[in-house]
């Protein structure tokens, strides 16, 4: 038994010293608090446009759109254009044959007027022999000048002439009611045109929101979907309630070309904002509520909760109520508890 003793003892002693000196066992036992790597930012003051959100889309503007009407009686011969299309100023629109009756009109017309010459050239050279009153003159430049009246509108219209009919302006075709081998007569809808430079930004927004706005504040109209962004200004505010979205019209001008019918997003300044301008990531939610993480000196963070005032783009600006001497957590902000242990990095 002794001898055993003699050979266990040993070698629990040697077992101790191996585990005590083994170069990957600790020498302090003690628990290595965990750390998370952040990166933070000082607090400074700062503002950012006040605004209101509202959605609609881009559409005809007051007085924009214009219908093309039939001048005169004929058959439609061709149609150039269809709904949606964009045209140049200028550009053809439909082409026009005349009726039969509409050309005979027209040659009565031309008639009249050669024959109205000639009876007051007879009457004149009759004046001139005395053979002829002043008021037998004046009879005939009468009848010459309602002959000349009613070629004149007969021509201005295009009766009994084919025609093409142009685009008034650069715009958008919206609608084509006419089709090829009709027989028309004046003043018929043949199709709608929306100009070009008179596209607004129909939006919308709560009653609530849009009692801030008033023509003449900025906006900046994104169409969604794109990356595309215009400046533009409030050209009204309707003071009724539409009953059927329960919002608020604006309309708004962009400064620059739209596409009709698309849809968009206008960010509609009404004032300033001012407080701490923090990017959107730093401001994490909880149960409805804002909160951020500050650092202090023993890099231990600590939540505070805040008050978000706006949003523009990536940035958010909150209420000033936070302690300045403390950097605010701007990313790893999502890994943090209440009393956690961070390190900071660049």
């Amino acid at each position: 038994m002794n001898k055993i003793l003699r050979g266990v003892i040993p070698a629990a002693v040697l077992a101790a010293a191996l585990w005590w000196f083994w170069p990957s066992a600790p020498h302090d036992t003690a628990a290595i608090t965990p750390s998370v790597l952040v990166t933070t930012i000082t607090l400074k003051p700062g503002s950012l446009p006040q605004t209101i959100t509202a959605y609609g889309t881009i559409a005809a503007g007051p007085g924009a759109e214009t219908t093309i009407t039939m001048p005169a009686s004929g058959s439609m011969d061709a149609i150039d254009v269809m709904p949606g299309q964009a045209v140049m100023g200028g550009a053809p629109l439909l082409h026009v044959q005349p009726d039969p009756q509409a050309v005979a009109d027209l040659r009565k017309a031309n008639s009249a007027v050669v024959a109205a010459k000639a009876n007051r050239a007879h009457v004149a050279a009759l004046f001139a022999a005395r053979l002829a009153t002043s008021a037998d003159l004046a009879a005939a430049d009468q009848t010459l000048r309602d002959a000349t009246s009613t070629l004149t509108a007969l021509q201005t219209t295009n009766t009994g002439m084919a025609f093409t009919l142009t685009a008034p302006f650069a715009g958008t075709i919206t609608a084509v009611s006419a089709s090829t081998g009709a027989m028309l007569p004046a003043g018929t809808t043949l199709l709608r045109i929306v100009k070009t430079s008179g596209l607004v930004a129909a939006v919308a927004a709560p009653a609530a929101n849009a009692a801030a706005l008033h023509p003449g504040d900025g906006a900046l109209v994104s169409l969604l979907g794109s990356h595309q962004s215009l400046p533009g200004k409030v050209t009204a505010v309707a003071t009724m309630i539409d009953p059927q979205t329960g919002l608020i019209g604006i309309t708004i001008a962009p400064d620059g070309p739209v596409t009709l019918g698309a849809a968009v997003v206008a960010d509609i300044t009404t004032g300033t904002l001012s407080g701490y301008v923090l990017p959107r990531d730093a401001v994490q939610t909880d149960d409805h509520r804002a909160y951020v993480f500050q650092i202090d000196a023993k890099n231990i963070a600590h939540r505070q909760d805040v008050k978000i005032l706006g949003n523009i783009g990536n940035q958010t600006i909150v209420a000033p109520n936070l302690n300045t001497a403390m950097p605010v957590v701007i990313t790893g902000a999502y890994q943090l508890d209440d009393g956690s242990a961070v390190r900071t990095g660049p």
